[in-house]
């Protein structure tokens, strides 16, 4: 029995990727996405901040009441409900870090907070740097002149220096200034392409495909400009985290200039099924982009089966419920489901703000239970799947008509809603004015921004909270509902199926929001619920958002990551790419050279039907010059036959012939030999049997019969079920 004294339990432990031990980075983490946490102004005469006070900046995600001794306060409006709020009206002050220099105030950027409240985390435990676009940059500078620009021609060089600076002094942060690209990139495929195929709309009219060609070059050239910067700041030993879906093809590119680089990407969307995903015209790009990366994460384990799922079908990868071998190399693939900030949403659910809002809002609705609704105006949203449910509800149980109102806040988001948003203002006027009267009004519905300290009441003062998303990545607002609600009502949670966070929140109420029926009944059921029931639920529900927090999520992805590049390393080296320059340079240094060609996939690409991978005219003037020269001896080694092969390649001099896999040899200006001329053949009539029998089970495949062996074909059939 041999003993390993280096093989101790902790050494073991650290090669599992949650023990609870933090990896050894022996460089940083490079946190790389579409936008940094910040929003650019150009603005004049700002008194905010004194010039002459130090930059002691807060980290984006802390909540402070003061920046360098100015307290950020509210307007005289802090005590009034949403709905006596103006759609058109000012931002009071919120808990927002603001800065500048010179000409140039940057301030928080609102949204996304999960993601970077998780990144930020990263930076207590190792040093890490945030590679991201400015966004649109704001001019204020005149009176007329409030418009936002993308052109960096805009932004003069000793801006972009001082910016720079600014950004990196404040939280390590490298701005990249994009040009009249970035709107081609995020506005058009991002928007109008990746975001509605991957959550399930496909297209509903046909173009001539110029503006998604025109659109997918600004991508790839976006995408280019990311992956070069993260190059220029790469060092050996840093880790790179790429996020989203605005750049799926960073990591190829990243991989093509870093070999050995351990590289993330977190996918923060739906990833759809593959007969969805095949619907996408660079669909071999965006996986292939995809697959540069170590391992990939996704929020739940059905988009990370489904991802799997269309690396296999649409490139032919072969794969695993783990991972997918491309390029010889296993890439990983798991769940990591988000979560958020706790602290954070517990500080601005206790600003004083929040509670007289909570208490107008209550007398406004007294004596009536309140559902709460706050979605981005959306046709994933599953809004109008809302409002039906909800005039079902009143239909089926009408002793709770006039002791129930739903609050439906939408926010207006980018892209031309204005038909979804006329839809939604028609039905809520058909339900108010079928179920509604002089003293009550069931559905009170606002198209607007709310400010934080109103979203916070109204997550507070609910007594039932309603998400009915019929495609949502992971929807962050049922767990801050939960978190404000702890002290209050602690009222259920009734959330769509459809939603990421439903296989986390299995205490809520899950419902389908195509069955309005079904979402009518868990309305009910969460207004009737006993105290005890609802204490349960919310415990388990508080128990898992308080423990799955945002920097659980970071801290697990880069634990993973670390782990699957170790592992990685350990793997057997495929086959590495053909150096083109020391091949020639070998190639002209050598007195004798034995060249052995492949057919099928080198000489000529592989294709669905065998008999169509016909050589091309210059191929064979390159085989040929190649056999004319006295120091090759070159071969065409092949799975053929000898006709087929004779056909085409027997022209060729001085060139030698395998066919059927060496059972037939042809040398240069000879006839051929049979190798198996001795074997008994009678095996094929029993093979034959057993492959026509499968054959005409399997849709798409067909047998090819050769001299010395039979040949199944299953290009054609299913990946997965042929």
């Amino acid at each position: 029995m041999v003993i390993n004294d280096d093989l101790t339990p902790e050494k073991v432990a650290s090669y599992l990727p949650f023990s609870g031990l933090q990896p050894d980075i022996p460089g940083r983490i490079i946190n790389v996405t579409h936008q940094i946490p910040y929003n650019v102004i150009r603005k004049k005469n700002i008194t905010t901040i004194m010039e002459d006070q130090p930059t002691t900046i807060p980290s984006p995600m802390t909540t402070p009441s003061t920046i360098n001794g100015t307290e950020l306060t509210t307007n005289d409006e802090s005590g009034a409900p949403i709905s006596k709020v103006s759609r058109r009206h000012h931002r009071q002050h919120t808990l927002r870090a603001k800065f500048h220099v010179n000409d140039w105030t940057v301030v928080q950027r609102r949204g996304h907070a999960a993601l970077y409240s998780g990144l930020q985390s990263l930076s207590k435990d190792w040093e890490t740097i945030h590679i991201g676009w400015t966004g649109p940059i704001k001019d204020t500078t005149s009176p007329h002149q409030k418009n936002k620009t993308n052109n960096p021609e805009g932004v003069s060089a000793t801006d972009k220096l001082a910016l720079k600076q600014l950004l990196w002094d404040t939280g390590k942060i490298v701005p990249i200034f994009l040009d009249s690209q970035s709107r081609g990139h995020y506005e058009g495929y991002c928007k109008e392409v990746l975001w509605p195929l991957f959550h399930y709309v496909v297209w509903s009219t046909a173009t001539d495909g110029r503006a998604e060609k025109r659109n997918w070059a600004d991508y790839k050239a976006v995408n280019q400009q990311f992956a070069q910067t993260i190059i220029d700041h790469y060092r050996p030993g840093d880790i790179i985290w790429i996020h989203d879906y605005h750049l799926l093809l960073v990591p190829e590119m990243v991989r093509k200039a870093i070999p050995n680089a351990t590289i993330g990407v977190f996918f923060h969307a739906t990833f759809p099924s593959s007969e969805i995903f095949r619907c996408l015209t660079t669909r071999n790009e965006i996986l292939q982009g995809i697959l540069g990366a170590n391992l990939i994460g996704f929020q739940t384990f059905a988009y990370t089966r489904h991802f799997i799922s269309s690396s296999t079908r649409v490139l032919g990868c072969e794969s695993t419920l783990t991972g997918v071998n491309f390029n010889g190399q296993i890439v990983s693939a798991g769940t990591f489901p988000i979560g958020i900030d706790v602290e954070r949403v517990y500080t601005f659910c206790k600003q004083p703000q929040v509670q007289p809002k909570i208490q107008s809002i209550r007398e406004m609705y007294q004596n009536r239970r309140i559902i709460i609704g706050r979605d981005k105006l959306d046709s994933t949203k599953g809004i109008i799947q809302k409002l039906h449910a909800f005039e079902k509800f009143l239909h089926d149980y009408p002793e709770w008509r006039n002791k129930v109102v739903l609050i439906q806040v939408t926010t207006p988001t980018h892209g031309d809603h204005g038909k979804l948003e006329s839809k939604i203002s028609e039905t809520v006027s058909h339900i108010n004015g079928m179920y509604g009267s002089l003293e009550f009004t069931p559905i009170h519905y606002f198209h607007q921004d709310i400010d934080r300290d109103e979203y916070y009441a109204l997550l507070s003062v609910a007594d039932v909270g309603l998400i009915t998303s019929v495609r949502d990545g992971m929807n962050t607002t049922s767990f801050e509902y939960i978190i404000c609600q702890h002290e209050t009502s602690q009222g259920p949670l009734i959330l769509s199926e459809f939603t990421g966070t439903a296989g986390s929140l299995s205490a809520a109420l899950l419902v389908n929001p195509w069955d309005y029926a079904g979402v009518a009944r868990a309305i009910h059921d969460a207004l009737v619920m006993s105290p005890e029931e609802k204490q349960t639920r919310h415990e388990q529900l508080y128990k898992h958002v308080t423990s799955h927090t945002a920097a659980f999520w970071a801290h697990s992805f880069v634990t993973q990551l670390v782990s699957t590049s170790e592992q990685q390393s350990l793997q057997p080296q495929s086959a590495q790419e053909l150096n083109l320059q020391e091949a020639a340079s070998a190639y002209n240094r050598a007195q004798k050279r034995l060249l052995l060609f492949d057919y099928d996939g080198t000489l000529a690409p592989i294709v669905s039907v065998p008999s169509d991978a016909k050589p091309s005219k210059d191929m064979l003037e390159a085989l040929q010059k190649l056999c004319n020269d006295p120091k090759n001896q070159v071969w065409v080694i092949s799975g053929r036959d000898q006709e087929t092969l004779d056909h085409w390649l027997g022209n060729i001099d001085n060139l030698g012939l395998s066919a059927e896999h060496g059972c037939y040899i042809k040398k240069k200006n000879d006839t051929w030999e049979n190798i198996v001329e001795q074997v008994d053949m009678s095996w094929k009539e029993e093979v034959t049997k057993i492959f026509n029998y499968y054959t005409e089970r399997t849709q798409g495949s067909f047998t090819e019969h050769k001299k010395s062996s039979i040949t199944w074909h299953y290009r054609l059939a299913d990946v997965e079920y042929g």
